[in-house]
């Protein structure tokens, strides 16, 4: 069970609050001064302090500084014998997990040592899990760090390896995401139709195409839970996932090569929209390289028209239908107006690779 300290100087108080608190199986420790509270709480073994404000010898304030200054991150929800809505801000800008007046009864004690203590594990989970997902970044990432230094001292190797090296690269996402694998080839050849529908010569709408393959390489970064997730994603788990463009510019842009500074740019601002809208950095309107409108399309017609752990195949006149509707607010117009100029070749690209 949970081990609350009660810090007051009053012996009535603390003996009152823990009646409330012991019914509920709390384990219980006491303190009457701020000094003899940091004592207890160094020993590690508290998951909540509730805390008087006014002591002698220190405030429940300066005990709640001290604990901040010191990263102790135990939740604290202050006591007071004044009902002062300034001085409740105070407490809680400081990291006060909850505000308690005297008198008190159980059920208010209760419930605000209840929230502070399921708010404190919350923290500490979030904190642990993003500790642990830069750690899992580092891991997955290194072998691909160490490829892209190595193409980088080897131009004419390089150039020879292109499209086999843009090959092994997706390769790190297809072993985990397996809507990826024919994605990653379809989403390249629109996009390389498309650059050249915006005016591309050859080489450069070749450039976008190859690159444009590489868009989705940061889900190496993104749990298997939340990858695979059937159904809606929470909030939470969304964050997470937007995540995965700035992870995937952080693996490409160690390279100052044409195509993999390319692939970073794609990476990066593939979810931008030209409204402002989209993320990581909600960029809008010729704030958003070229290569990046156009992988935006790429991305979501093909999205939209194929299967995925969460949602079936669509027609492709649903997805016509968002191209024409986010013309203007989710897409470059020009890039809009390419796609259903060639739509042709992009129905030729969409049946030659199509999923098993």
């Amino acid at each position: 069970m949970e081990r609350v300290l009660v810090v007051d100087d009053d012996e009535q108080v603390r003996s009152l609050l823990g009646r409330f608190l012991g019914r509920r199986g709390y384990v219980l420790s006491f303190a009457s001064s701020p000094a003899e509270a940091l004592d207890t709480i160094s020993g590690g073994n508290v998951d909540l302090v509730l805390s008087d404000v006014k002591m002698p010898g220190g405030s429940g304030i300066q005990l709640l500084e001290t604990l901040r200054e010191r990263n102790v991150d135990v939740p604290v929800v202050m006591v007071s014998g004044v009902s002062d809505p300034d001085f409740a801000d105070t407490a809680l800008a400081l990291g006060a997990s909850g505000y308690v007046t005297k008198p008190f009864d159980a059920s208010q004690v209760l419930i605000a040592a209840a929230n502070a203590i399921r708010r404190g594990k919350l923290e500490r989970e979030n904190r642990s899990y993003r500790e642990g997902l830069e750690l899992m970044v580092d891991v997955r990432t290194r072998a691909l760090t160490d490829t892209l230094a190595e193409l980088q001292t080897s131009g004419e190797r390089l150039q020879r390896s292109t499209e086999f090296t843009v090959q092994a690269l997706a390769q790190a996402i297809d072993g985990r995401d397996v809507e990826t694998g024919h994605h990653v080839i379809r989403v390249s050849r629109y996009a390389t139709v498309l650059a050249a529908g915006c005016g591309f010569d050859a080489d450069g709408a070749h450039l976008i195409g190859v690159a444009s393959a590489m868009h989705d390489i940061g889900k190496v970064g993104v749990p298997d839970g939340i990858l695979f997730k059937p159904g809606p994603f929470t909030r939470p788990e969304f964050d997470v996932i937007k995540q995965h463009s700035e992870l995937g510019f952080r693996i490409l842009s160690k390279s100052e090569q044409p195509l993999l500074a390319t692939a970073a740019s794609i990476a990066y601002t593939h979810h931008e929209r030209w409204d402002g809208s989209g993320y990581p950095n909600e960029l809008a309107g010729q704030e958003i390289p070229m290569e990046g409108r156009i992988a935006a399309v790429a991305d979501v017609f093909d999205a939209v028209v194929s299967r995925r752990c969460y949602k079936p195949a669509y027609p492709v006149e649903h997805a016509y239908e968002i191209l024409r509707d986010g013309r203007e607010t989710d897409f470059y117009p020009g890039v809009v107006d390419a796609f259903f100029d060639n739509v042709d070749a992009i129905l030729e690209i969409k049946q030659e690779y199509a999923d098993d």
